[in-house]
């Protein structure tokens, strides 16, 4: 009897134990939400030493955490709106316009993103494509793919619960580019782009 009250007692007090053990491990734990938004996006850009236009699209989920810290993860596609001339190259005295869209995966981290005004970082890696506009020169190779890189850092307003107006400045790495009139500095450069954020915070 005493050795049966003995192993039930014991039974009863490993059970926690037993519980905790069973606990799955969690990337992230405590008070976390979650949301997304999507985005058009606008600005300008530098493309073999021209300015041009810029438009596109972004989109992320968000990961929010407690102190107001958040990580969005998400993609962004972008393309140049206006044409640029090509480099040190021309066809019967006319320097022919290119143009180019580049995009990928985007990882963000937004500081305190509960503030009126807030700050964040980012980065794209990915890939795009230079072309030549004009579809009747009369060239083997008419567009090329790239690698691209491109870091940044944005400040965010918050204007309503479900509307957010981002700015951000960034720096685009090419690498891999061989179409003729272009190069990997000609493709990299730096660009301002403003977005309307429309999702759940």
């Amino acid at each position: 009897m005493i050795r049966a009250t003995s192993l039930s007692l014991l039974l009863l007090l490993s059970l926690p134990m037993i519980t905790l053990a069973q606990q799955s491990e969690t990337l992230f734990s405590g008070d976390v939400s979650h949301g997304g938004f999507g985005s058009p996006v606008f600005g300008v850009t530098s493309v073999n030493g021209e300015a041009s236009y810029l438009r596109g699209t972004r989109g992320a989920w968000m990961i929010k955490f407690q102190n107001g810290h958040a990580i969005n993860v998400g993609g962004g596609w972008y393309r140049t709106e206006s044409g640029f001339g090509a480099v040190d190259f021309s066809i019967n005295s006319e320097t022919p316009e290119m143009k180019t869209n580049y995009g990928g995966f985007e990882l963000e981290y937004v500081n305190r993103s509960h503030k009126l005004i807030h700050y964040g970082a980012q980065v794209m890696i990915g890939g795009g494509t230079a072309q030549f506009r004009d579809s009747d020169i009369d060239l083997e190779k008419q567009s090329d793919q790239y690698f691209a890189v491109q870091p940044g850092v944005n400040a965010h307003m918050n204007i309503t619960n479900w509307f957010r107006i981002s700015g951000g400045i960034y720096y685009r790495f090419a690498d891999g580019a061989s179409l003729q009139g272009t190069s990997n500095s000609d493709l990299s450069g730096t660009s301002a782009i403003l977005g309307l954020r429309f999702g759940k915070f």
